[in-house]
């Protein structure tokens, strides 16, 4: 979306009213950027006008539209996070947006369909907007929307690849993989955005310094292999019966020097997680406090989460017993340590 964005602003097609929303405030700040280095060429302290979520006020948005630029075409009017355009909005932005007494006396949003050509205005969220929101459909109408979500996993091989090439540095394709996997953006749940992974290059190119070549070797050491996260993985292939994914992760930890018997004990420690971090939600804990309180990661608590849901007790229960029957069917010979684990992966979450 952000590059249809940027080749619809580079090929003049400007118009006067636009929506910018989405959960990656990186492209969003970056669109933004890009609209006023396009539109403001001089005296941006009068050609360009910003309302925050704090100082919005209806009439002064009438007013900086309806004003004339100075020493250029166009005014930029920029309005960010206007509640009327989420959910969960305040009553008097809700008001705003779908016309309130006061509202209609002022003409309401209805200003935005006769625009001056000498402005644009531009509502830029931090956040998915509300397609059943008036003002959202006005705009659809007359003006033009962009999404801003997350990028594809191979677009953002190439970001990263970008900076580090930006940076006088060459890194191999399977290291630009091993980059962006270990990032976390791209992982399921993840709140994370491309400041995050900016943060994650910059402190890879410092960790680097004088080096030409990005490593497997330097990566390793940046992204340190979690035990608590591979638990995580393996208990989550469990649930969706992904025996072939279990298995992977399964393979993997005992190439990185895991025993069984530990790999089954983190597996049991999982589950007295999953059961632990039920007992505390129902009690109205959210994540940051149930991470204060088991001492797991605030990011895997909310990994666990999502399952806590879905999940009984009883079932945890049963998941608990069946690791330690695995455990007794290796010991005693009673089947292989690789076939009691395929059953034990098959079975876990078994009602």
């Amino acid at each position: 979306m952000y590059r249809f964005f940027i080749n619809s602003l580079k090929s003049g097609d400007v118009g006067n009213i636009y929506l910018l929303h989405g959960s990656e405030t990186y492209l969003l700040d970056k669109a933004v950027e890009e609209m006023t280095a396009y539109l403001i060429k001089d005296f941006p302290e009068i050609n360009l006008t910003i309302f925050e979520e704090d100082n919005f006020d209806l009439s002064a948005l009438i007013n900086a539209c309806s004003t004339m630029p100075f020493g250029g075409d166009k005014r930029l009017i920029i309005v960010k996070d206007f509640a009327g355009l989420v959910s969960k909005s305040k009553k008097t932005s809700e008001e705003g947006a779908e016309g309130s007494k006061e509202s209609d006396k002022a003409g309401g949003f209805g200003f935005i369909s006769e625009l001056p050509d000498t402005a644009c205005l531009v509502f830029v969220n931090y956040a998915e907007a509300d397609r059943r929101k008036k003002l959202y459909k006005d705009i659809n109408k007359i003006g033009k929307i962009y999404e801003f979500g997350k990028i594809s996993k191979s677009d953002l091989v190439q970001w990263i690849k970008g900076h580090f090439t930006r940076a006088g540095k060459e890194i191999k394709p399977m290291d630009l993989e091993y980059f962006a996997a270990n990032t976390g953006y791209l992982d399921k749940n993840s709140d994370m955005n491309l400041y995050h992974v900016q943060n994650e290059i910059n402190k890879a190119l410092a960790y680097i310094g004088q080096d030409k070549a990005v490593t497997k070797e330097h990566l390793e050491k940046l992204f340190p292999k979690s035990l608590e996260n591979d638990i995580f993985k393996l208990i989550d292939a469990c649930w969706e019966k992904n025996i072939s994914k279990s298995l992977k992760i399964y393979n993997d930890m005992l190439l990185c020097g895991e025993s069984s018997f530990s790999i089954l004990a983190m597996i049991s420690k999982g589950i007295k997680n999953l059961i632990r971090i039920k007992e505390l939600r129902s009690r109205g804990l959210d994540a940051k406090s149930i991470s204060e309180k088991t001492k797991i990661h605030e990011y895997t608590v909310k990994l666990y989460v999502k399952h806590t849901d879905k999940m009984n007790y009883t079932g945890l229960e049963k998941a608990l017993e069946r690791c330690l029957t695995c455990e007794k069917d290796i010991k005693t010979g009673k089947s292989g340590e690789r076939l009691s684990f395929e059953m034990l992966f098959a079975s876990l979450f078994d009602e």
